[in-house]
């Protein structure tokens, strides 16, 4: 399979499943972030490739301001160096891109609500901080997919700096390499290895198709309407 095949059809599984596979493979708990790692609101879903930013706590001191023009120009100066990693993506290379940023867990806000739109308008599939999201509110209201261990109203400002990008990263508990497939739904991350890709989907498959065999029995026998989650194999 190509990289896209690969991806467009393990976006058919859930964690659930893709993490079964990866018992069965003898991976157990590899690539399973943290429970800390969590969605900002219930029902976001995506899949993609990993895009990797490393953020460093801050080592300088922090400027003490005596006006609002002085805190102005320390803050973009702040944010000219912690934000490196936007002009890294475009709308060029966002298709099927997951950003994930290694910042040690630091509360520090690096996501929230003006960042996500921009990041959404060029095409990301969503983004794993290891920190801070804040602007909570306007951020769910913008529908970001977002997942973050930490929600703060605190800015990444005087917190972390600039590391790296594209480089291999510890999120949640994980390594996480450039390109993994990156996995996230209300049940938590996980990190699938290109490598192992097509060998998950094998395992992920008999997985799923068991589940919708079980519960559309349960669906038939409770009279329940059948919903979209037992349609996830078709089309």
């Amino acid at each position: 399979m190509t990289k896209t095949e690969l991806l467009n059809e393990i976006r058919k599984y859930r964690c659930a499943d893709l993490s079964d596979a990866m018992d069965a493979l003898g991976l157990v708990d590899k690539g399973t972030m943290d429970e800390s790692m969590r969605p900002i609101r219930s029902g976001i879903e995506f899949k993609g490739f990993a895009h990797t930013v490393k953020l460093v706590p801050k080592r300088d001191k922090v400027v003490t301001c005596e006006s609002v023009e002085q805190w102005r120009d320390e803050l973009q100066k702040g944010c000219e160096n912690i934000y490196q990693f936007v002009d890294t993506v475009t709308t060029e290379n966002a298709k099927d891109m997951v950003i994930c940023i290694d910042m040690a867990g630091v509360r520090g806000g690096v996501w929230g609500s003006e960042i996500a739109l921009t990041m959404m308008e060029r095409g990301i599939e969503g983004t794993i901080v290891d920190g801070g999201c804040r602007d909570s509110y306007e951020a769910n209201m913008e529908m970001a997919p977002v997942f973050c261990t930490k929600r703060t109203f605190t800015h990444a400002y005087g917190r972390v700096e600039w590391g790296a990008v594209n480089v291999p990263i510890v999120c949640a508990g994980v390594t996480v390499c450039p390109g993994d497939i990156i996995c996230a739904d209300d049940d938590g991350v996980l990190v699938i290895p290109l490598e192992v890709a097509e060998s998950v989907i094998k395992y992920a498959r008999n997985q799923l198709e068991e589940d919708i065999k079980v519960r559309t029995q349960h669906y038939k026998n409770l009279g329940m309407p059948e919903d979209e989650t037992l349609l996830r194999l078709k089309g």
